[in-house]
């Protein structure tokens, strides 16, 4: 009975060597790739003459319990080396070099580059850090690693540890809490939910707005995402036909995932979830994939991750620990229960584990529209500052791709709540600046607008609202 148990737990919380390793490398390409996408935003997110500097920063998040490295200076050099340091640690973290050094870094310099400017942050950029996070307590450079051919590397087939259960656990969370959340009658019992979503045209892709043809095909689709999201995590914890169960469950995550990334545009969030259910892939699988590819076969004998030595204990007893506190922690943000012990919030806004998993909760968004931001120039002429061409009212044929990146969209789209009103004004002297630096014909006045459009039942045509949200003159 106890070997059973035992087989048991090594099954469900214990994670392949191999895609503890793959999980490293994706996660180290995702983490470069976010850092590229950023730097064509760079002034405008992270310096004194973009949207945040430094004195509206600490105005607006002053009671915050985050910290910030990279809000020690406002030069534009500073923050060109914080981000250099960040690509030079992903790079390692890819190669696996220098490994734990990397990855422990790279969640720094992540959790300070999130709290510099929380207004451009979605999804999965909280998802990112978290599994940083968790990563830390997992040796990622087990395989496939600088460090595992130049140094001797305990190089175990099954990883397993509280570190290991944590990071499982922790993916399970997000889905299963956000399901808690979804609280709408669009996603059970009336099914309608991704009906809306994909109404939503500042998301939705050329595909997306192709199955939103389809009313029954979305209705299945939200039941489909609903309740995998909702019974899933159970079943990738269950020791009953472990591999079956574990195979086809991480199935239903992809097949929500990849629909996600087609219809939808949410930035890294489907890819770092991609990703992160790589971990889950049982021994069996991965088994029978390295008959097809090479590198995953195994060459040393089967053993067990483990270790006696005191520091090991220690860091197991702090994994232990953030487990309880991050179960509690999700509990609390169903907003029934004060689940996290009173004075030790700020541990999560510290290490940047607040989490709350409201993707389309209680319901998605039934607002929807896009920015007409209207410059007049000094020679009385008009433009569009949001797409370089003459002010036009008609609606766009394809408003998602007005936005340059996911971190423009992110934060435009915060800028229609009424919470960050404050910001628009920060927003538009940014754009005064943008246009006024380079152009020869300045830029004297510019007004922001957004075209409001609702999403309806049945298909029903909205009224479009244009509402000035803001107007200024440029210094």
């Amino acid at each position: 009975m106890i070997k059973i148990i035992k087989d048991g737990v090594k099954n469900v919380f214990g994670i392949d060597a191999r895609a503890l390793s793959v999980f490293r490398i994706f996660i180290g390409l995702i983490l470069f790739f976010d850092l590229f996408v950023r730097i064509f935003a760079f002034t405008a997110h992270y310096t004194d003459l973009g949207v945040m500097p430094l004195s509206f920063y600490f105005n607006t998040y002053a009671g915050e319990s985050w910290w910030s490295i990279h809000t020690l200076s406002s030069s534009e050099y500073y923050q060109i080396f914080l981000f250099s340091i960040s690509f030079i640690f992903s790079i390692f973290l890819i190669l696996g070099y220098q490994t734990k050094l990397s990855t422990i870094m790279s969640w720094i310099l992540l959790i300070s580059l999130h709290s510099r400017n929380p207004a451009v942050l979605q999804g999965g950029d909280v998802m990112l850090r978290v599994l940083l996070f968790w990563a830390m307590f997992l040796p990622l450079n087990i395989r496939y690693s600088l460090d595992s051919k130049f140094r001797k590397v305990k190089s175990d087939k099954i990883i397993i540890s509280f570190g290991s259960a944590g990071m499982l656990l922790q993916i399970a969370f997000v889905y299963f809490f956000s399901a808690l959340l979804k609280t709408g009658n669009d996603w059970f019992p009336d099914g309608t939910a991704i009906y809306y979503a994909l109404q939503l045209d500042q998301f939705a892709t050329h595909i997306g707005k192709f199955v939103l043809n389809f009313y029954d095909l979305m209705i299945g689709m939200t039941y489909f995402v609903y309740f995998v999201e909702l019974i899933g995590p159970f079943l990738l914890f269950t020791p009953i036909f472990f591999n079956k169960t574990r195979i086809w469950t991480c199935f239903a995550f992809f097949v929500v995932l990849i629909g996600m990334a087609l219809c939808m545009r949410l930035g890294h969030f489907p890819f770092i979830g991609i990703v992160a259910f790589i971990l889950f892939l049982p021994n069996a699988i991965l088994n029978k994939l390295s008959t097809k590819i090479k590198l995953l076969i195994h060459k040393e004998d089967y053993r067990i991750y483990s270790t006696n030595k005191s520091y090991s204990r220690a860091i197991n007893l702090v994994a232990l620990f953030f487990i309880i506190y991050i179960l509690l922690w999700n509990i609390q943000s169903l907003g029934k229960i004060n689940a996290v012990p009173d004075g030790l919030d700020f541990i999560a806004h510290k290490t940047r584990l607040d989490q709350y998993w409201n993707m389309f909760s209680p319901f998605p968004l039934k607002e929807d529209g896009w920015y007409i931001i209207e410059g007049t120039l000094e020679n009385d002429s008009k433009i569009d500052l949001m797409t370089g061409k003459s002010v036009s009212y008609t609606k766009p044929e394809h408003v998602a791709s007005i936005y340059s990146h996911e971190r423009w969209r992110k934060y435009l789209m915060n800028l229609w709540d009424r919470g960050f009103a404050h910001h628009r004004t920060y927003y538009l002297q940014y754009v005064c600046y943008d246009w006024n630096k380079d152009d020869e014909i300045r830029l004297e006045h510019v007004k922001m607008t957004f075209m409001l459009e609702m999403a309806l039942p049945n298909y029903e045509e909205s009224e479009i609202k244009p509402t000035v949200l803001e107007e200024i003159d440029c210094r």
